[in-house]
């Protein structure tokens, strides 16, 4: 009888631990997402086309979504917006910020000098001052030599207090640090 309490009291306490690291879990989440670029909010059509105007070109590939691509004033960052499938015209639910290359020397520039979120993400910032805005809850963290990469994911976005307006399921962010300095990023709401 003594062994049957002892294993059934091991079976319960592991139940309550599992279930306390789950609410734990649960809880850790990416503080106030951004849903913001350049003043472009995601999914507001007014505000994107307030920003780089109405009906720009999308370049449609199978290696991502449609999307329409811009470079700064001074040609040294690019911004990339992602049209889902079936959105309105001039709707992006995703945007991309990156170091320019050559061939951003013929996208059309924006009257913005550099790319910033509405929480002050920019290129530039260090690893520390990302993770100061949104927390350690990440996804995932990568290294690969001089490179490091840190994604955060909010699932079930469209019942999320935050998020719900935007009415899609998962929200993500993903960073791209070089040498300690971010060189990309990429946040939205993921396709489903």
């Amino acid at each position: 009888m003594f062994l049957r309490l002892r294993v059934g009291m091991i079976a319960l306490l592991a139940l309550v631990a599992s279930d306390l690291s789950g609410q734990a879990h649960a809880k850790c989440r990416m503080r106030s997402p951004d849903t913001v670029i350049s003043g472009i909010t995601l999914t507001d059509s007014e505000s994107a086309v307030s920003v780089v105007g109405a009906d720009a070109e999308l370049i449609e590939n199978d290696h991502d979504l449609p999307h329409a691509r811009f470079v700064s004033t001074n040609g040294a960052e690019e911004l990339v917006l992602f049209a889902p499938y079936g959105a309105n015209q001039d709707e992006y639910a995703e945007a991309e910020v990156r170091v320019a290359g050559t061939e951003a020397l013929t996208l059309r520039d924006l009257p913005i000098e550099s790319f910033a979120t509405g929480r002050g993400v920019a290129l530039g910032m260090t690893i520390k001052q990302v993770e100061a805005l949104f927390g350690p809850c990440v996804k995932s963290r990568q290294r690969n030599g001089n490179e490091v990469f840190i994604e955060y994911e909010i699932k079930d976005a469209d019942r999320d207090p935050e998020l719900s307006r935007f009415s899609f399921p998962l929200y993500y962010a993903e960073y791209e640090f070089l040498r300690g300095k971010l060189v990309r990023f990429r946040f939205g709401f993921a396709y489903p």
